[in-house]
């Protein structure tokens, strides 16, 4: 069994940045053999915001940053500008958070995968991030 810690991360918003959009993110943490899925949700973000929120939640998560870890993630833009291939142009204050907690680990890489295919970890992020998104916008909806 590898010592490596992976993270699968997804992020959603029914309504993409209006004011009432639900919103949820998801992350599964894998470290030899076990599994852990952590969630949460809120209210008039974006879908970006959410993956970058799921990504940064995962990251809090792990008490010992000296095991290498890999994150997976369907979403190009949290893994490219992680990996330095995009510029941050917007989300600077959820980006400044991103970047410090980075820093905490001695070994961390960011993968993109195929959202919506064949991944199970992925496909559990992603319900689970929906999940909560409905369930959030089911408690809003007068």
């Amino acid at each position: 069994m590898e010592d490596k810690i992976i993270i699968y991360t997804d992020g959603s918003a029914l309504r993409n940045g209006s004011s009432d959009s639900g919103c949820g993110w998801a992350c599964k943490l894998i470290y030899r053999g076990y599994t852990k899925m952590k969630s949460g949700r809120n209210i008039g973000k974006t879908n970006n915001q959410m993956e970058m929120m799921a990504v940064l939640m995962a990251m809090r998560s792990i008490t010992n940053p000296s095991i290498p870890v890999e994150v997976i993630s369907d979403s190009k833009y949290v893994v490219d500008t992680m990996n330095g291939l995009y510029s941050i142009n917007k989300n600077h204050e959820l980006w400044d958070e991103l970047m410090e907690e980075r820093k905490r680990f001695r070994d961390i890489r960011f993968t993109w995968v195929k959202g919506h295919d064949k991944d199970q970890h992925n496909i559990d992020v992603d319900r689970e991030a929906v999940r909560q998104s409905r369930l959030i916008q089911s408690q809003t909806v007068v």
